[in-house]
């Protein structure tokens, strides 16, 4: 059976980021990075006699007498066992349903997915509830995964948070935007989470279970081909460094592809086998590997890396977004907080100052030609671990180091969750991409406006990340396809 794979634009979260939640009510309790859907030859379960427990000790503190009904949860599983709900199909979201999600939350019995004896990073798994004759029951509930990947492949109506900013989205009638699909082009399918322009101006994308790339008339398969990919091979982060050479994390390998041979590299040589995020930083020829390992990172043929034992402020391993500024300073975000490597090499976690970053994650980086910084955020310790709108959106460092947050309640963000940023020196704008408002454009002053499937040609209020070609133009990677943004000719 196929597995489907979902990545964040967020990473830290639901980074990835952001791993799908699927059913109607979504909550942001879980820090995931990429995970498959119920994947696996053997597939993420429960400890029969702890779920029979646990379920029995629901009905013994709770009356369901005069209630019917069934609900079903999207529960993800970690290696270690460790579970958490994802989503469910409550959309009233009543006290029972709290309190079911906030057992299951607590429940130690989850078993993880394997695959050939190796268990699976990360899976969720439906869990079906249902009450009847007064008495709460539970059963583990198989994806159809067919079902699934039809009903997925759709349009989700944006969700706007901010409900007293008035976007006029002024600028629009200026942009001409394309759309490739699987339905008007040869496009394999629509679930695009990552994308890179070479310096031949084509277009590398990674698609559910394989790798595209695209010259502007056609699309072309273009996976390894020195590996076996069999029926669980899929491909998560994409870079393109200075030399033209394509870096991919797919199955369980780094890979990098000279434009005539692949390469994968052994994890024992290298001290990774995946990666949340690939980052090519052009001005000094590294590539960054955002990994569970800490920041490899890779330059003139050379493999280092950074970790807890080597910079102590490091507030985990488990770095989700690394980049440099053109000050030669590292921002790095990791699961449990984020650090800024000054370039004299001193570290300062920012969970140790009272800067709009404590207790946030770096998800994404740019800069723009004066040297301000711009920042997505995620919350990973959230006041309301079951909230939706967070303490996030954006952080702009001035390149006098003053620094300030915009979100929703002081600004025109849409949403404060942000899947990537993107600054544009030629219109000098914002571009802040997110995974339930779709696009956003902000002009650094007062004036932000908000394209999505409502408004625009944009097909989708999900989008996972950005780039600009050799010209400028701004490409979208979408959960509803390739998407093109690019000026009007005056």
């Amino acid at each position: 059976m196929k597995r489907i794979f979902f990545t964040s634009v967020a990473l830290c979260l639901a980074f990835g980021l952001k791993a799908q939640n699927i059913f109607p009510y979504k909550l942001d309790n879980c820090i995931t990075s990429v995970f498959c859907l119920d994947c696996g030859d053997q597939k993420a379960n429960v400890k029969q006699a702890e779920f029979t427990a646990l379920i029995d000790s629901l009905n013994k503190a709770n009356d369901y007498s005069r209630m019917k009904g069934s609900i079903v949860l999207q529960v993800l599983v970690d290696s270690a066992g460790h579970g958490c709900v994802l989503s469910h199909t409550d959309k009233s979201n009543n006290a029972v349903t709290q309190n079911i999600v906030k057992c299951l939350n607590a429940f130690n019995g989850w078993i993880p997915a394997q695959t050939k004896g190796k268990p699976e990073r990360r899976t969720s798994f439906n869990l079906l509830m249902s009450i009847s004759g007064g008495v709460l029951s539970g059963k583990v509930q198989r994806v159809d995964m067919d079902a699934f990947k039809q009903s997925f492949d759709r349009p989700v109506s944006p969700e706007i948070y901010n409900k007293g900013y008035k976007y006029k989205n002024e600028h629009l009638k200026q942009y001409e935007i394309t759309v490739w699909d699987s339905k008007n082009s040869n496009l394999p399918n629509n679930m695009d989470d990552n994308i890179s322009i070479d310096k031949n101006g084509v277009i590398w994308l990674t698609i559910d279970e394989g790798l595209v790339k695209f010259d502007g008339k056609s699309f072309a398969n273009a996976e390894q081909d020195i590996s076996p990919k069999g029926d669980y091979f899929n491909y998560f982060a994409i870079a393109i460094d200075n030399e033209n050479t394509k870096w991919v994390y797919a199955g369980k390998n780094i890979y990098s592809y000279d434009g005539n041979k692949w390469t994968v590299y052994d994890p024992k040589t290298i001290g990774i086998d995946g990666a949340y995020k690939i980052i090519n930083n052009p001005a000094t020829g590294e590539v960054f590997f955002c990994s569970d390992e800490g920041l490899t990172i890779f330059k003139n043929g050379k493999w280092s890396n950074l970790n807890k034992s080597k910079v102590k402020e490091l507030p985990s391993n488990r770095v989700t977004f690394a980049k440099r500024d053109s000050k030669n300073k590292i921002w790095i975000g990791t699961f449990s907080g984020s650090i800024l490597i000054e370039a004299d090499g001193k570290a300062i976690s920012f969970n140790d100052t009272q800067s709009v970053l404590k207790g946030k994650c770096i998800t994404s980086m740019d800069e723009d030609e004066n040297g301000n910084v711009y920042l997505g955020l995620y919350e990973y310790d959230r006041k309301d671990p079951c909230g939706i709108n967070n303490d996030e959106g954006i952080a702009i460092y001035s390149s006098n180091n003053a620094v300030k947050q915009l979100t929703t309640s002081n600004s025109g963000m849409p949403f404060n969750h942000v899947s990537d940023v993107l600054y544009d020196r030629v219109e000098k704008v914002l571009w802040i991409a997110t995974d339930r408002a779709g696009l956003v454009r902000y002009d650094l002053k007062d004036g932000w406006e908000n394209y999505h499937n409502d408004n625009s040609a944009i097909p989708t209020s999900y989008i996972s990340k950005m780039t600009f070609d050799n010209n400028g133009v701004l490409y979208l990677a979408t959960r509803q396809g390739l998407v093109r943004v690019a000026r009007k000719s005056k």
